[in-house]
């Protein structure tokens, strides 16, 4: 090479990380917001759960509001981007600076909506009009991080040690999101002074079967495809697995118990992570890789998602307005019966998952 194709290769790099350092700026203040308004939430509903008092000031409603306000300050940033910098209108992470916006602007009126909707209607559930708005607000704030990294790494002349850390976490966040997402229409904790929205205990059982493993192996897959590499989706599960543990687990003392559970679906990843990424030359494996890794993740779809979803379970059997948080620290050995049982469904789902994934995610093999 000489020296003219050199200075310009060089130049040509210095423009491109130029072009991505603001972008890249506007996703991961986005990305701390909403982090902080999902592990804010999933510890106020641990606190709900645990009867605090009810008020507006407190710990998890005070980082859950700092997270909102983070994502604001994200979308005025990528509105600044977008309208100054026309050049960045034709890029293929363009969509994820509109998603932030977008995800801001939906935050910003379910707050206003949620108070209204407090005053008519006094306390509520999980499952509420107002808070199933703020929730699609975070996750399609998030989404446009999980984008605006995605394609800014996917087009990269050469990978970085900020991307190869970012992503991992970027996707952990995101699949704990999708996880409260599914778990709006199939928790038990749903029921206000005014309105019960409470699913039917064998239907949300149902769901859960259907659309948790199947969710997660979409996530799973998606992260395999975008880092290419053994290791990544592993951090990404290890991201969602203590986003659960700090914000659910160690928020209430009665179940620290528990803690030793979760090894079992962070193996259960690094085994998936593994199969999926590595270079077969079995053609069986070649061509069964894929969903091996999907059976082996869905079968611990109910450890991925304890505590929480052990209460769609355990409402089943209870009755007399027993609650089923309450009995979770002495019910250990049903919980660890309805974990085996939930295997068989769960891979069942996860297979699936990783079979349709390619088909609507737009990756080939």
């Amino acid at each position: 090479m000489n020296t003219k194709e050199f200075l310009r290769t060089l130049t040509s790099e210095s423009l491109q990380k130029s072009a991505i350092r603001f972008p890249s700026a506007v996703f991961l203040v986005a990305l701390v917001g909403t982090t902080l308004a999902m592990w804010g939430a999933s510890w106020d509903i641990t606190s709900h759960l645990l009867r605090a008092p009810e008020t507006f000031f407190t710990p998890s409603h005070g980082i859950l509001y700092l997270g909102v306000g983070i994502s604001v300050i994200s979308a005025i940033m990528s509105s600044v981007a977008y309208l100054r910098r026309k050049e960045l209108r034709t890029e293929s992470f363009a969509a994820g600076l509109k998603l932030v916006v977008i995800g801001a602007l939906i935050q910003i009126a379910a707050g206003p909506a949620d108070f209204y909707w407090h005053e008519l209607f006094g306390l509520d559930g999980l499952l509420s009009p107002t808070h199933i708005t703020l929730a699609l607000g975070i996750l399609t704030t998030l989404v446009g991080s999980v984008i605006g990294f995605s394609r800014i790494n996917f087009h990269l002349q050469e990978k970085n040690l900020f991307f190869r850390v970012i992503l991992p976490i970027t996707y952990g966040i995101f699949w704990f999101s999708i996880m409260w997402l599914i778990f709006f229409f199939v928790l038990p904790i749903s029921e206000g002074e005014s309105h019960n929205f409470n699913p039917d205990p064998n239907v949300a059982i149902v769901l859960s079967f259907i659309f948790i493993p199947f969710a997660y192996s979409l996530v799973f897959w998606t992260s395999s495809k975008t880092q290419n590499r053994f290791g990544a989706t592993s951090g990404a599960a290890f991201v969602f697995i203590m986003m659960n543990i700090t914000s659910n687990i160690f928020t209430s003392e009665g179940i620290m118990f528990y803690l030793p559970l979760f090894a079992v679906p962070m193996i259960s990843a690094i085994a998936a992570d593994f199969i999926f990424n590595k270079k077969w030359k079995s053609k069986i494996m070649q061509r069964h890789s894929t969903k091996i890794a999907g059976a082996i993740l869905g079968s611990m779809f109910f450890a991925f998602s304890f505590p929480m979803l052990s209460m769609t379970f355990l409402e089943v059997y209870l009755y007399n307005d027993t609650f089923p948080y309450d009995i979770l620290p002495t019910a250990s050995d049903i919980v660890f019966n309805h974990w085996m049982m939930s295997i068989p469904g769960g891979i069942v789902s996860g297979i699936a998952g990783m079979i349709v994934a390619p088909k609507i995610l737009r990756f080939s093999d």
